[in-house]
């Protein structure tokens, strides 16, 4: 199984666990099912805050698959999270949970899980290369294997991440501006401010320049 990533979701990704460093933050990735790989084409943040599987996740949920079907006919292929404790690169029992349910909903039950490990995604960002894939993108593959009931870290022919050459270069420009950080709003931010757009057309335009 391979998992492409495009530019626009690694960024927004590693935009959302910088902001929030030392809380858990969570999101959701759109795309498409290819045969058994997953096209991933953006990345939809959801919480910064303790999660627990109440009607304000359900309701993020539901609105991130209504814009995904919206655009482009695509679906929720997956979660990512990165955790509050540096070093912790596993999936908490509420994560599990949203994993499922966006598993469930999925295509051929075909989605995985992205862990972002801190420090491995620091040194992609210093990574200058700017041509070809790099070599670390700081991200775990997680999935649910078979019948089994447990989400697993897997490699090899069992998966592996693929991230848009362009992608930890265009992070690390956009690391760089206070704006940025400022501008990447998750579905928390939205329920604060509903003037705020969790769809994240800020970020969108940053990277478009």
């Amino acid at each position: 199984m391979k998992v492409s990533l495009s530019e626009r979701a690694y960024v927004k990704l590693a935009l959302h666990a910088a902001k929030h460093p030392t809380r858990d933050a969570l999101g959701a990735l759109v795309g498409r099912v290819k045969g058994e790989d997953l096209e991933v084409t953006d990345a939809l943040p959801m919480t910064h805050t303790p999660l627990s599987v109440t009607p304000t996740v359900e309701i993020a949920l539901e609105q991130f698959a209504h814009h995904a079907c919206l655009d482009g006919d695509q679906n929720l292929v997956g979660l990512y999270v990165a955790n509050e404790r540096l070093g912790n690169v596993g999936l908490g029992p509420n994560v599990c949970v949203v994993a499922d349910v966006i598993r469930n909903a999925a295509p051929n039950n075909n989605a995985v899980a992205l862990v972002v490990d801190a420090e491995k995604l620091n040194d992609a960002l210093d990574e200058t290369e700017s041509t070809t894939e790099p070599k670390n993108h700081g991200l775990i593959l997680m999935r649910r294997l078979g019948d089994g009931s447990t989400w697993e870290t897997v490699g090899g022919q069992s998966g592996v991440v693929v991230v848009e050459p362009s992608a930890t270069r265009s992070a690390k420009a956009l690391f760089a501006s206070p704006d940025a950080l400022r501008s990447l709003v998750d579905f928390d931010d939205h329920l604060d401010d509903p003037a705020r757009d969790w769809r994240n057309p800020g970020v969108d335009g940053m990277l478009a320049k």
